[in-house]
């Protein structure tokens, strides 16, 4: 006599041929999962949800359904649609990467300033002027700028 909560040999023929079918899926998971696990993710995932996220199904249920879940949920979205948007394009995708990719030598050198403020007198700005990276920089802020003026007038304040 066979127990109600066990598969029938054709669902469980049916099973393993799916899992065959999808073996290249399934190893590519497994891999993805052992490459986490590697690096620690895979434990810092599962010591932030032992840690901080609530059993109490109701709060769960409560939670998910909030007016600020739905909110932030939507706010999230928006942002990854941008960045997917400006990431289809090659120019912007080449761009962010290069920025991101040295986002920590900018960081160093941004609290470098905050640390150790230097004063410029106008002549020492006349002659940061010359500076090839300077003038790029300031090139590129001009041209933030006027894009994000042109921006702000289409959508208004």
């Amino acid at each position: 006599m066979e127990r109600p909560d066990t598969l029938e040999n054709d669902e469980m023929e049916e099973l393993l041929v799916k899992v065959m079918d999808n073996a290249d899926v399934i190893k590519s998971l497994m891999g993805a999962i052992d490459k986490l696990k590697s690096a620690g993710i895979l434990d810092l995932m599962t010591g932030l949800v032992n840690d901080y996220l609530p059993t109490d199904v109701d709060f769960l249920g409560k939670f998910f359904s909030s007016k600020e879940f739905t909110v932030s949920l939507m706010k999230t979205l928006n942002v990854l649609i941008s960045v997917m948007g400006a990431m289809g394009s090659e120019k912007n995708s080449d761009m962010i990467k290069g920025l991101m990719f040295n986002m920590e030598n900018i960081t160093d050198n941004v609290h470098d300033a905050v640390e150790n403020p230097k004063k410029y007198s106008p002549l020492k700005l006349k002659n940061l002027m010359g500076d090839e990276d300077i003038m790029l920089s300031f090139s590129v802020m001009m041209a933030f700028m006027k894009g994000m003026g042109q921006i702000m007038h289409r959508i208004g304040p």
